[in-house]
């Protein structure tokens, strides 16, 4: 997806509306944007453990029942099943539930990336079309569901390429800082070659750069790409801080960052090296749940930024890491963490949403459009599920 295809009608035209005017007189008392349904699709009769959205067209809507390695596709407008397929064991294609969120071509392909079997290309109806092997064989890394993408279709000299992040890191590898220095962050796949380019070292400024070394989790980077305004976007998940590059159909060149004052959002200081393991996600013992940046999508005149922050509770939280841990505690810890959505404009500047209850507290922006999953009743087995889209207003 390319960033000029998410234009929001926002009401928020940063040149011209009150909103402008509201928000230059006092930023704090800016009005809330808020998320407006404009219509949605039930799929029914699934018996699926992990259902999650994945992605969309004109025509269908997708899901994936993760553990199961199945697919779904439905008619977008009645809703109806069309394709189900599995790919799991000794079958050509098959694919486990590491694989991550999977993206439609243009031309209705699905691609999806596994960590063990590597770049995915299937049609609707669950052919598998293209294979290429993984980076190479290194460690993985998952994290909680969500609907974020976090893989872009790209067309370079007229060849198509799934660029990703590179989630995997080599487990036998020292953990240094000069591990760091040399690392490159992002992958570019020949969708028809299954060549492999490793592109994006951290930017000159990063802290990641800075002799400490960290948790994985705290530089997979977030990203989006703007192919006609030849732009890459990237913010690290424990650096608040927005990286423009000139992308360069793959070389990219940074031209600017911006730091971003997310509230109450508090960074890694970084580890001296040998303290924390390569593969190590995050520092169990220290900081098991660090302030994470987990989504980063383009609307009009900006971005949607979906953070979490770390417990406010300091007491309950310091008993957590004491083991001295209770149900209560617990749930309050998940209640503090629960992830965020503010609007960012192009000067940085932030401003809250007001969005509805989502299932997996996340989505996708398909065609311009804000795509989420209505959130169940707890403690009852759903077995119809809503797809929601709509736009952006301002109050």
């Amino acid at each position: 997806m390319k960033l000029s295809q998410f234009a929001l009608v926002f009401l928020i035209i940063f040149s011209c509306t009150p909103f402008e005017k509201e928000a230059n007189k006092n930023e704090a008392d800016s009005k809330t944007i808020s998320l407006i349904a404009e219509d949605s699709t039930v799929v029914r009769d699934v018996l699926a453990s992990t259902f999650i959205f994945q992605d969309g067209d004109q025509e269908h809507l997708i899901f994936r029942d993760a553990p199961a390695s199945t697919i779904y596709i439905f008619d977008r407008k009645s809703g109806d099943l069309v394709y189900k397929w599995t790919k799991t064991g000794d079958v050509p294609g098959a694919f486990s539930m590491a694989v991550s969120n999977l993206n439609i071509s243009e031309s209705g392909e699905i691609v999806m990336v596994d960590p063990n079997s590597g770049l995915l290309v299937f049609g609707k109806d669950g052919q598998l079309i293209k294979r290429a092997n993984p980076v190479a064989n290194q460690w993985s890394f998952g994290g909680a569901f969500n609907l974020f993408r976090v893989n872009e279709l790209v067309t370079i000299k007229g060849e198509r390429y799934l660029l990703y992040s590179l989630d995997k890191l080599e487990a036998e590898q020292e953990y240094t800082a000069e591990y760091l220095k040399n690392r490159k962050n992002l992958v570019l796949t020949n969708l028809e070659t299954g060549e492999h380019r490793l592109i994006l070292p951290f930017p000159e400024g990063s802290k990641f750069l800075n002799g400490k070394v960290y948790p994985f989790e705290d530089f997979r980077p977030r990203f989006l790409v703007d192919e006609i305004e030849n732009k890459l976007i990237v913010i690290f998940q424990n650096e608040p801080i927005l990286y423009t590059y000139s992308w360069n159909e793959g070389a990219p060149e940074l031209l600017s960052s911006i730091r971003i004052d997310l509230p109450g959002f508090e960074e890694n200081e970084g580890w001296e090296p040998g303290s924390i393991q390569m593969a190590q996600i995050t520092d169990q013992e220290n900081e098991p749940f660090p302030a994470r940046i987990q989504g980063l999508e383009a609307v009009e005149n900006g971005f949607l930024l979906s953070y979490s922050t770390k417990p406010t509770d300091l007491d309950n939280y310091n008993r957590y890491k004491s083991k001295e841990r209770t149900k209560e505690g617990l749930n309050q810890i998940f209640e503090e963490t629960r992830r965020k959505t503010v609007f960012v404009d192009l000067d940085g500047k932030v401003f809250p949403v007001d969005f509805p209850d989502m299932h997996y507290e996340s989505f996708q922006i398909i065609d311009g459009k804000i795509h989420w999953m209505k959130k169940p009743i707890p403690g009852e087995e759903a077995e119809e599920f809503t797809v929601y889209w709509g736009e952006l207003r301002a109050d």
